[in-house]
């Protein structure tokens, strides 16, 4: 594969692109199951948090504060209105273990970090609560890496032309690297610019969506394949 050249920044998603992350979302999700287990089945309670979870998200954004308040709804709903005080308790324990768990950074990152940073201007572009999001990079320990971080409300066109012109950056020189096929890929295909997609073995079903046919989506096998073409 050629190099890609002409590039002097390069935006760079977080979660399941720097370190895991939905897999830790999932692994609540099935606690969250067990605990409602005596009112419901394992099906109805995903596809009950999954609608709140959709209700949620335009009022609430993205991040655990959000994904307590989903569980809280789907909870009521699914006791009839008849949430205990115990149960409660040990909603909020899901959710403050999903919140402060240690960050797995994805296996190639840090290195491939170091060496595109002596290159390239590194932006952080990320999307969810602004304080869950800034932890999580603080403790990642790539911060040295990066010129700066965005967390992001949304991920919409609109929010991509916003940090690109932050840093001077026109839509077609915008390059964006994520997992992420409707957040990362399709608003900047959309607007012009290159996406460099990578794979997930967890995908969160609220960004499913189809792979534009475009010669400048680039999929890779991994993140450290970012140097070969980088």
């Amino acid at each position: 594969m050629d190099r890609l050249e002409g590039f002097a920044t390069i935006f760079i998603d977080a979660d399941d692109t720097l370190w895991e992350n939905e897999g830790d979302f999932r692994l609540a999700e099935e606690r969250f199951a067990d605990l409602l287990a005596p009112v419901a089945n394992v099906e109805d309670v995903r596809h009950m948090l999954w609608e709140k979870q959709e209700d949620n998200i335009p009022h609430f954004g993205y991040g655990s504060k959000t994904y307590l308040i989903g569980m809280l709804d789907a909870a009521f709903d699914l006791s009839g209105g008849r949430l205990d005080y115990s149960t409660f308790k040990k909603i909020r324990e899901i959710i403050i273990k999903l919140a402060t768990h240690p960050l797995h950074i994805i296996d190639g990152v840090e290195e491939t970090l170091a060496c595109l940073s002596q290159k390239y201007r590194l932006v952080l572009a990320t999307k969810g609560d602004s304080v869950e999001q800034t932890a999580k990079y603080r403790k990642s320990g790539l911060m040295k890496y990066f010129f700066s971080a965005e967390v992001m409300m949304n991920k919409r066109e609109e929010d991509y032309l916003e940090i690109a012109s932050k840093y001077g950056v026109s839509p077609e020189k915008i390059l964006m690297v994520g997992n992420s096929v409707k957040s990362d890929i399709i608003p900047i295909i959309n607007l012009g610019g290159t996406a460099i997609l990578l794979p997930s073995t967890e995908n969160w079903v609220h960004e499913a969506a189809e792979v534009p046919d475009s010669d400048r989506v680039i999929s890779l096998g991994s993140f450290s394949e970012l140097k070969n073409i980088l």
